[in-house]
């Protein structure tokens, strides 16, 4: 890999981080114009700007600038380049939507970013290529796993609907236990389009992406519906952070569990813990804020 290349890689994996809470802080805008109207979700559709965001949130930052990135420079330092992003979502909630931001929010963002940036250098890949997508016990495995964390997030949804006054936190917690998903299911997907980019031709294969990609599609509809519901009852710059522990924790767990892979050595699995710790002490503290602020508006 050239000096040019890998710079290159880093430049669109910290664009790719800013676009998206860019198209979060466009979305938040919108919601905070109709968060009481009766048909919340259809309020927003309707919305050319919501609209922007949600493109610029799913389609040019999530996948464009991502993808192209992780070819550039693979998936290790992505995710934790792309948290960046989370700077530009803190300060552009105080500016564009007059949120505030204490110092618990400002260290529990800074220790998301070292977090998911620790997780990154862990160096916990798949080697996608050799990896054999149609052995029954990962079928298995992936399947029983999806299903385990779908009824967490109903648990959840049954939870906030009947109990809970925190409605935000809770909803935010449950769209990224949908969203975390799509990066399980991504992975089988991408063993598919390295084989199809290498020449390699399988119908099995073909037939079993086109479903992922269903899948993904569904998950991604999903967690990002209940994700913009959450923005109802919260701060961007507390909700968004929240929503990002599953999406960053749950993909880790699946490595040893789901793809029984093992770290690479053992300063991989200091990463990992390190990683872990700082994400859980962010999320401790953004849920503290986010239950003060739920309490008050109450």
């Amino acid at each position: 890999m050239s000096d040019i290349t890998y710079f290159i890689g880093i430049i669109l994996a910290l664009i790719a981080g800013i676009i998206v809470q860019i198209g979060v802080l466009i979305q938040k805008y919108i919601i905070n114009k109709h968060s009481k109207d009766p048909k919340f979700i259809r309020s927003l559709v309707r919305s050319p700007l919501w609209i922007l965001g949600l493109l610029l949130q799913v389609i040019i930052g999530g996948l464009g600038f991502y993808f192209i990135a992780i070819i550039l420079i693979g998936p290790a330092l992505v995710p934790g380049l792309m948290a960046v992003g989370l700077i530009v979502l803190a300060v552009g909630s105080i500016k564009m939507l007059n949120e505030k931001l204490g110092m618990e929010e400002v260290i529990g963002i800074l220790l998301m970013i070292a977090g998911v940036t620790s997780l990154g250098l862990s160096e916990l890949t798949i080697d996608v290529f050799t990896f054999n997508i149609f052995d029954s016990g990962f079928i298995f495995r992936i399947i029983g796993f999806s299903i385990a964390i779908f009824v967490l997030a109903i648990i959840i949804e049954i939870f906030r609907r009947k109990y809970a006054k925190n409605k935000g936190l809770l909803l935010a917690i449950e769209a990224g236990l949908i969203l975390s998903l799509n990066t399980v299911w991504a992975s089988p997907g991408s063993t598919v389009v390295a084989h199809i980019v290498d020449g390699i031709i399988i119908e099995e294969e073909i037939i079993f992406g086109i479903i992922i990609l269903i899948i993904v599609l569904l998950i991604v509809a999903i967690g990002i519906t209940i994700g913009q519901i959450s923005l109802k009852y919260g701060q961007a710059n507390v909700l968004v952070p929240l929503t990002n522990v599953p999406i960053q924790v749950i993909p880790v767990i699946t490595f040893f569990i789901v793809f029984l892979s093992i770290p690479p050595n053992v300063l991989s699995v200091i990463f990992v813990i390190f990683g872990f710790a700082l994400v859980i002490t962010s999320s401790f503290l953004l849920a503290k804020k986010q239950v003060k602020f739920e309490t008050i508006s109450n």
